[in-house]
Formats: structure tokens, C-alpha cells, sequence
């Protein structure tokens, strides 16, 4: 698990300068095993251990901030459950699972991964709620919208446990991932080898190093569309000025060497604007990848003029024996 801890994990949230009420419920404290937390209208209740050695065994804050946005934005456009069904979504360091169920309550069917000393930990959450969420009632439609969610291990960098995972997906989601400046080549390269055309990077965590949120930043805007998800997206009672979220395209579309693409292929892209118009975005990004693709053809199609006096050549010799009549 690659989650930051230079400072206490249980710190206060602090908005406009007084006390949230995030800090007056909190229930992710060093002396609580196991967490509550109402998303779409189920209580997940996540098992978890801030007094081991493994950061990977606490619900740390971004993963909430992270799971109630999903929950405030899902009524309409990319994160609806009519959207997200059966939409292939992988969790990255996914700890105890938080992040990971969100996406299933929405319709994703989740391959939650991480290092092999916090599986018996997310496996354990992930087998309690799918149970619940699987006996919920079928009146509330909990039940139908719920995809799915899978345990693997996943080191980042390890080829054959990505192998294994079956990329791409049309999501990579994570949530405080990032705290050492070693970690974030082998991150970046695990990204891209789950990614495809049209994946959509959804990360969320909370800065603690600004030199370490300055060389990040970097990176992904090298290899990366990136949008910074604002404040105002987020739930009220869940966000904190430390804690951002972001949304991501791979910019190196050359990579990817797959057929043509039509519009159902793709998820929503995070690209343009995040109002109303984004039920067109795929057709949009279908139009657009099919465009380019012709532009690309295009170029293959160019020769220059050394080849098409040569080619002119040839046709000259041929059509000498050739008489019309």
C-alpha cells in the first residue's frame, strides 16, 4: 500500500477557518476498527487497523472525500449509474477498499488491488459489503445497479501482476497514493500500461509534500490530460482545501494501436465542460478519435516527389504497349 502519513492521519478539517462537521462525526479515529459510512444510501461498514504498521489499513480522508463526490455527481452526466454499468474500473492502492465499492455501488464491475499484506484486510471489507449490498432490498434498486468488485494483488510496476488484472480498463481510479517521490515513476508506468484510448484516471489525495505535489504535477501533465476536479463538485460536508481531486486522459494516443472506435466503446471523456452537455461528450470524443484516425491515414497515404515521378515513370512504360481504339 503507498499511502502518506509524514503527519497524524486524524488531523481536524478545518473550512473557512472553524471546525467541519466532518470533524464533529469523525469516525476514522486511532481508537475506532471499524468505519461507518452511508454512500447511496447503504451503510458500508469498512474493517480497519491505524495502529499497524501498514498505511494500507486505515480509511484515510480522500477516500471519503472521494466516494461522496461519485455520490453528489451521479444524478446526472459521466458518473450516473446508467453510464457506468458494466464499465471495467481498477482501484490502485485500494487499501480498505473505500473507493473501490463507490464505483461498484455505481455500476462498475472493480478489480480492487494492492500489496499482499493488506489483501486479508480489503478482501474481508469487500466480501462484507458486496454480501449486504447483494441482500439489499430490490425495491430500492441498490441491488440491480450494483456491479461488482474483485481482489488481486498488484505491485506497480509488476508486469505479470498487471498481466493478470487483463487491461485496459475504462477506468483507474485511487485515492492517496502518493507520498514519496520514489513511488511516482512506478505509478505513472502502471497507469499507462492499465490504460487504453479512452481510459479515464480518476485520483484523489491529499497534498503533504509540495515538493513532492510539484514534481507529481510535472509528470502528469507530460504524459497526461489533466483537470483538477473543483471544490464545488464536492459534497459540503466532505472536502477539505488539501485534498483535491483529479481527473485524467492519457495525451500519447499514438500508443494505442486498436481498431477504429465507435461511440458505445468509450467511457465519458474528462474533456470539456462538466455541465448538462456532458451526456454528449462520448459522441464527441468518438467523433473526434474517428477524425484523427483519418488525418493519421491521410498520412500514410503522402508520398513525396521523388515517388511520384517514379510511379509516374512505371505508368509511362506500362501504357507504351497499351493502343486505344
Amino acid at each position: 500500500m503507498l499511502f502518506s502519513c509524514p503527519s497524524h492521519p486524524f488531523r481536524s478539517f478545518l473550512v473557512g477557518g472553524r471546525t467541519s462537521p466532518m470533524e464533529d462525526d469523525r469516525l476514522n479515529s486511532p481508537s475506532t476498527s471499524v468505519v461507518t459510512l452511508e454512500v447511496l444510501g447503504h451503510q458500508l461498514q469498512l474493517s480497519q487497523d491505524p495502529n499497524s504498521k501498514h498505511l494500507g489499513t486505515t480509511v484515510w480522508d480522500a477516500s471519503m472525500v472521494f466516494v461522496k463526490f461519485l455520490e453528489k455527481n451521479c444524478r446526472k452526466g459521466r458518473f450516473c449509474p446508467t453510464k457506468l454499468k458494466e464499465k471495467r474500473a481498477i482501484e490502485l492502492g485500494a487499501g480498505c477498499g473505500l473507493a473501490g465499492l463507490g464505483m461498484a455501488l455505481l455500476g462498475c464491475n472493480v478489480i480492487s488491488t494492492d500489496q499482499t499484506e493488506v489483501l486479508p484486510l480489503l478482501m474481508r471489507n469487500v466480501e462484507r459489503n458486496t454480501s449486504h449490498m447483494m441482500q439489499a432490498n430490490p425495491d430500492s434498486g441498490l441491488a440491480a445497479s450494483f456491479g461488482s468488485i474483485e481482489v488481486a494483488e498488484l505491485d506497480w510496476g509488476n508486469e505479470d501482476h498487471i498481466k493478470v488484472v487483463d487491461p485496459p480498463f475504462d477506468y483507474i481510479i485511487g485515492t492517496d497514493i502518493v507520498y514519496a517521490e520514489h513511488l511516482l515513476e512506478p505509478l505513472l508506468q502502471t497507469i499507462l500500461a492499465l490504460s487504453g484510448p479512452r481510459t479515464v484516471i480518476l485520483l484523489g489525495y491529499e497534498i503533504r509534500s509540495t515538493m513532492v505535489h510539484e514534481r507529481m504535477m510535472d509528470m502528469w501533465k507530460q504524459n497526461f490530460v489533466v483537470k483538477t476536479i473543483p471544490k464545488a463538485k464536492m459534497d459540503s460536508k466532505y472536502r477539505h482545501p488539501s485534498i483535491q481531486l483529479f481527473m485524467m486522459e492519457v495525451k500519447d494516443q499514438a500508443r494505442y494501436r486498436n481498431p477504429r472506435p465507435t461511440a458505445n466503446q468509450f467511457p465519458e471523456s474528462s474533456r470539456g465542460s462538466d455541465e448538462d452537455g456532458q451526456s454528449c461528450e462520448a459522441e464527441e470524443d468518438a467523433r473526434d478519435a474517428i477524425a484523427s484516425e483519418n488525418i493519421m491515414d491521410l498520412e500514410l497515404l503522402r508520398i513525396d516527389d521523388w515517388e511520384i515521378r517514379r510511379l509516374g515513370s512505371m505508368a509511362a512504360r506500362l501504357l507504351q504497349d497499351v493502343k486505344i481504339t
